[in-house]
């Protein structure tokens, strides 16, 4: 029934936007705080288009969790799902560059590519679209290398959520959790060669780790 509904321009665009609703009706009941919230306004102020980075696991809250003062585009497949989630995030303000992470994908980081150089962000999951989870593709550095703009990992953490059952475990807020999100220090690949592109997807992979593994302790550490 859903996928026969998808595959019609109105019917894929109703759902699109009944998910973004849903999403944003959920996302207003959690108590957000964004973890030094000067420092993080202070470098989004500065900057002239950035490579935004996260897991896959955290793609709920995103869209809502982004600065809305600048402009985002997302990735997203000309297939149906792609076209759904296009009008999902929609909701949020975030635009979308048409492409294939897996079919096409040089065309897919040309299109980034595009958006970057007249300033604004993009936004990747470096695991998806399949995974594995939690493991970084090429795609965020070889973009950062060929656009001359900084990867900044975020992420979130809520004191209380659902866990999906796919591949990434998707994280799904309870309504009225305590919520943190964190805008992580800038990496810069521009100046590095192709033969060290690997060694910088190993490091994104790391510093990705190591930020959301950071944020999730804030909820199960005792405090200080």
């Amino acid at each position: 029934m859903i996928k026969k509904l998808i595959r019609s321009p109105f019917g894929n665009a109703l759902v699109g936007w009944t998910i973004g609703s849903i999403i944003a009706l959920l996302m207003v009941t959690v108590r957000w705080r964004t973890v030094d919230q000067e420092k993080s306004d202070q470098f989004m102020a500065s900057q002239n288009g950035i490579i935004m980075v996260f897991w896959h696991e955290r793609v709920m809250a995103m869209p809502w969790l982004w600065p809305s003062a600048y402009a985002l585009h997302a990735l997203q497949s000309p297939h149906p799902d792609g076209r759904m989630m296009s009008h999902a995030i929609g909701c949020f303000g975030v635009k979308t560059v048409w492409g294939s992470s897996n079919r096409n994908p040089l065309s897919g980081l040309r299109g980034l590519k595009r958006v970057l150089d007249l300033g604004e962000s993009v936004a990747i999951t470096p695991d998806g679209p399949r995974g594995p989870a939690r493991k970084s593709a090429l795609g965020p550095v070889a973009i950062a290398q060929m656009a001359g703009k900084p990867i900044v990992p975020m992420c979130w953490s809520v004191d209380r959520y659902w866990r999906a059952t796919g591949w990434d475990r998707l994280i799904i807020p309870k309504p009225f959790a305590r919520g943190r999100f964190i805008i992580g220090d800038p990496i810069y690949l521009d100046d590095i060669s192709k033969d060290q592109l690997e060694t910088a997807r190993q490091q994104l992979e790391d510093a990705l780790n190591v930020q959301a593994d950071a944020i999730d302790r804030l909820f199960t550490e005792p405090p200080q």
